[in-house]
């Protein structure tokens, strides 16, 4: 169950996804959902999902010239200040201040 979940927010990332989607994938309602998520994976699907869009983000933002915004809509954000908001508060620096020190 847990895998198919995953396997659905790993394939469908950059899109919008909903907690309902998520647990559809897996046959499961929203409360399994959850339960399944916090038991095995420690944390729940929507915070699965960024940390997973986030990951992505990194990639393109050290291998791309992509903008901060086409980054931030690659990887399912709806915007900039969001992804940037996000961002900040899981590595400490903006994104564009992470692709600066990466690049030095």
């Amino acid at each position: 169950i847990l895998k198919d979940m995953i396997g659905f927010i790993q394939k469908n990332y950059d899109q919008k996804i909903s907690l309902d989607e998520i647990a559809r994938a897996g046959y499961v309602g929203q409360s399994k959902c959850c339960r399944l998520f916090r038991e095995y994976i420690g944390q729940t699907p929507m915070a699965y999902l960024t940390q997973y869009r986030l990951n992505k983000s990194l990639r393109l933002l050290k291998n791309t010239d992509m903008t901060i915004t086409e980054i931030a809509l690659s990887v399912g954000f709806n915007g900039n200040s969001y992804f940037a908001e996000i961002f900040k508060k899981n590595y400490g620096k903006t994104p564009l201040e992470f692709r600066t020190s990466k690049k030095t």
